[in-house]
Formats: structure tokens, sequence, C-alpha cells
């Protein structure tokens, strides 16, 4: 990868600065000045942030002076997990629970679905845990809904899909394929495959009824969601699936989509089961520039809790069902020690609590053998966490990036039907977790959930749950200053990019949002409706309403 020159940070004798924003609120996420009069910015970086008296003296007669006239100037949004590669899912057929709320609804949907380019019906974000009725699927029900093509349906978690007849013969799966490395194809009692694929690796067969796109037609999409997510304030996004679908064509169409002038900046992981493409294409931890970076390996341990696939201590309620893991403790510990010897920060996907011990024990076991500063590995969603955990993890220099939105969409869903109240209590627990000492994200884990940094935070502030209205353990709610640093410099020191942007400090490139209001006075239950101003990247305007 090609890089392109570092803006340098500018030097106090550099000239005056281009602009001054002043005239609002000035949110730093900076402990030791947490809220200044004004910033100034040159060069596309802050030279001062202060009071009024301080900032004056980078000022010039080319300075611009900027009325933020009573709004909220923050650093820019981070989104610390998210999934570019699921944009080649956007013109399939959507039976989510928003669009088709319930069973009868959902069935139609797919009985009337129109086949794609390939001839396959494809539909994407299913979801039997918070659909109404009996949203069930397997192999007969899309038998009798979609007789005459092959159809595949993809839940929204991303863990399970579902085939019909027609599709398992063309993928040529039958009775007595072996299940894939880190993947199952469901059969019944009497051996009989029942439809249900069980991680990606199962449903790599089926890609071939996937509509084929150019790598300029998937680098647009991608820019089409980078922008979006300028819109919504976000100045930072961080992939943790980059060459899920297609290895290093994925890449290849992100620097596309990135260019010269990209209104986000981008930092991701790359996937563990393409380890020796990246290694042949001679990937190097960092590599990239400041506005796109790779620089990790992200590996899964277990599946959904909401689609019964997390590994739990314990049985799904109603059933002697556990989940499973991916891969055993000795491969999972195999995969972080190779990405770890080779210098690169891990995420790994846990989900279920047994699976996160699984996952702490890997860590444990590779980081005594081989000890190293400042590694930043992650547990990605880290869902059902318990206190010996949250201790384990400290100790280990572990941190949590938390899929918030579990709360607000699937939380009575986890208490009521699939967990119970105890273990339910115990997800998402952010302020357990920063009391434990641990430095947490907030993610949308899109599209499972909207790329909305500031709906992350205001469900981490209220913990209530859209299906009924109650709040989820109100002792797991955080303050909302804290629920701000994890979707800014928090968020930026996961993604290894906390010494550029997350704050507004002298030095940092001035990756800005303006709001029309401060999350930090309103009803807290506002915070997600708060209206987006403007998004800058660098000073340069990205965004603007």
């Amino acid at each position: 990868m090609t890089a392109r020159e570092s803006v340098p940070a500018p030097g106090p004798d550099d000239g005056d600065a281009d602009f001054v924003l002043s005239g609002g609120t000035v949110l730093t996420m900076d402990p030791r000045r947490p809220r200044v009069e004004a910033v100034a910015v040159r060069s596309g970086r802050i030279v001062a942030a202060g009071g009024i008296d301080e900032v004056r003296e980078v000022v010039g007669r080319r300075t611009e002076q900027l009325d933020l006239g009573g709004r909220t100037l923050m650093p820019g949004l981070v989104d610390p997990h998210m999934h570019s590669a699921l944009v080649q899912l956007a013109d399939w057929v959507d039976i989510s629970p928003m669009t088709t709320p319930d069973a009868d609804a959902m069935r139609e949907r797919l009985r009337t679905a129109t086949p794609s380019s390939t001839g396959w019906v494809l539909a994407q974000q299913f979801d039997p845990s918070i659909t109404a009725g009996d949203p069930r699927l397997d192999r007969d029900v899309l038998d009798r809904l979609i007789p005459d093509h092959p159809a595949l349906v993809l839940e929204s978690n991303g863990h399970i899909a579902y085939a019909n007849s027609a599709a398992l013969r063309a993928a040529g799966i039958d009775r007595h394929s072996d299940d894939p490395p880190a993947g199952r194809y469901q059969r019944d009692a009497a051996g009989e495959l029942t439809g249900r694929l069980e991680e990606s690796s199962a449903v790599a067969a089926f890609v071939k009824g996937f509509p084929p796109l150019t790598t300029d037609g998937l680098a647009s999409r991608i820019r089409d969601l980078l922008e979006h997510a300028a819109s919504t304030g976000a100045t930072l996004l961080h992939d943790c699936s980059i060459g899920a679908m297609d290895g290093a064509a994925d890449l290849d169409a992100l620097r596309r989509a990135m260019g010269e002038d990209s209104p986000v900046r981008y930092r991701g992981m790359l996937v563990s089961t393409a380890y020796d493409v990246w290694t042949q294409l001679g990937m190097r931890p960092g590599d990239g520039d400041d506005m796109f970076r790779v620089h990790g390996i992200k590996a899964w341990s277990d599946g959904s809790n909401q689609a019964g696939t997390g590994y739990l201590r314990e049985p799904y309620l109603g059933t002697h069902s556990c989940g499973a893991l991916n891969h055993s403790p000795e491969q999972l510990a195999e995969i972080i020690g190779r990405a770890h010897a080779d210098g690169w920060q891990i995420g790994v996907h846990a989900n279920g609590d047994a699976a996160i011990d699984a996952t702490i024990d890997a860590y444990e076991r590779v980081l005594r053998a081989h000890p190293r500063d400042d590694h930043r590995h992650r547990l990605e969603h880290c869902s059902i966490l318990h206190p010996e955990q949250i201790a384990r993890m400290a100790a280990l220099g572990l941190s949590p990036s938390f899929l918030i939105g579990h709360v607000r969409w699937w939380g009575a869903a986890f208490r009521d039907r699939l967990l119970g109240p105890a273990r339910t209590a115990r997800y998402d627990p952010c302020a357990s977790a920063l009391r434990g000492g641990l430095r947490i994200s907030l993610h949308s884990d899109w599209n499972v959930t909207p790329l909305e940094p500031l709906r992350c935070v205001e469900d981490a502030v209220t913990r209530i749950m859209a299906e009924n209205g109650d709040v989820l353990d109100g002792d797991e709610r955080i303050p909302v200053e804290a629920a701000l640093r994890a979707v800014t410099i928090d968020a930026a020191w996961q993604c290894r990019a906390d010494d550029m942007t997350g704050s507004i400090e002298v030095g940092k490139y001035a990756d800005l949002v303006l709001l029309e209001d401060d999350p930090t006075r309103v009803d807290p239950t506002r915070i997600s409706g708060i209206a987006v101003s403007q998004t800058l990247v660098a000073g340069r305007t990205v965004f603007a309403r």
C-alpha cells in the first residue's frame, strides 16, 4: 500500500491560525481541560484550545473567526466496530423486524421476492428472536415459500443463514458433506440437512449465488457508507472484518473507496481466516497512512446469543444447548499467538460468557509466554461479562467493545425468552467494566444495528429497551461524559488512533463535529436525536446540514 504523507503537526511559530471556532460549548474529551472557550486550527491541526486570550496568540490578520452560534463542538465521533463488506447486501430483500414485524409479513415478502441477477432469491436481516409470531425458517419452509429458485436468507446477526433445497444442490452440499472449519451445516436426528448454516465458513459455499460486483461497484457502495457515516458526526470508522467476503479484493475496494478525499478516517482488522493471504501480500501492522491504516487481526470465538450460537456457561432457556465454540481452545490460542508474535493488535469476537472465558484463557496463555507492552488486544461485543472476567481482563490489559444496541433491541428477548434475568443483567455491563478499570468503547456492528454513535451514547446512558420501555439493569447505566468518551477518545485509543484524533488537543487533527445541542445537558432520551450540523476532518468540512 502506497502511503500518503501524514500532515505534520504545525509548530508554534508556523504562522497564524487558519480559523478559530468560538461562541458555543466546546467539549474536548481531554480530562485536563474538559471544556474550553475556543479552538484554533492551522493546516488541518489544532494549534490552540483554551480561553479566548490563549487562542488569541495564534490569531492574525488572515485568521477566519467562525461563530459556533451557541452550538456544541466536540471531537469527531468514532465507531470502533463495523463491517464495510456488508454493503454487498444492499440490494438483497430486507426482512428485518423493522420492515416485516411479524412472521406472516416476513413469509409473504419472501414468497413474492424477485430473484436476483443470478437467479437466486437473497434476503437479509431476518431475526427470529424479535419478530412476532412463529418466524421459523428451515429448508422445508423455504422450499414451500420459494420452490422454483435457490434461496438464501441471512440473519441480522451475521452468523446464521438458511438455504432451501435448490440452494443446497447448487452449492454441492448434501448430508455427506463435512462441516467446514469453524462452521456447521445443521442436521436433524436422522442426519438430514435442515438448511440452517452456522458461521461464515458454512455460508461460503453459497457465494456463487451472490450477484457479482466489480471493484468499482463495491468501492462506490463503500463510499456511500462513508458519506453516511460523516452525516452522523463520525470521523473515524474501524472495520472488524476486512477480507471477510473476498479476501484481498475487499481490501482493494476499500483502498479505492478511500481515494484522496475520504469523508472519514478508516482503521481496520484483517480476518484471521485469510492470514496466509495477508502474509503473502507482505502486510504488516500499521500499513497505510493517517486516513486508512490496517493494524489488527480479527478472529471469532463463537456466534450470536440471539441466534443461540453464542457459547454459554449454562444452557439457553428451555433448551439443553450452550451454543458452540468456533475453535477449540488450543486453536484459538494458536490464532492469537501467531498474530501477536507478528506484532498485530488482535480483536476476538466473544458473545457468550463461556466464549469470553475461552478467549481470556487464550489471551492469557499467549501474553504470559510473550509479554508485550501496549498490545491493546480487544474482546469484541464481550456481551455477558462477569465480575471475575472483568478482573482478569484488567490484569491482562484487555479491553471490551460493547454492541450496546443489544440492550435497546434485544434486551427484552434476552431477559424473557433466551437467557433469563440474571444473565441478562450482565449484558454490556458498562458501569461494572469502568469500575473494574477497563477502557470501554461502544459500537454499532453495522449492519447489525444502524451506524449511529449518538444513539450508542443514549443506549449506554439510559439502557431503555425498545420492546417494552423498561430499563435493563439501571445499575449499569453510565454518565453521559463516560459514554461520550466511549465514542471518542477511548474508542480512538482502541483503534490505535488516539495520538491523532479522539479529543480536542494541540497537535491533533481537527477532526470535529458540531452538534445542535449539548449531549451533557439535554434529557438523556434525546441524545440520539441531536442534529449534526457539521463534520470536519483535518479542518475540512465533509458534511454540513
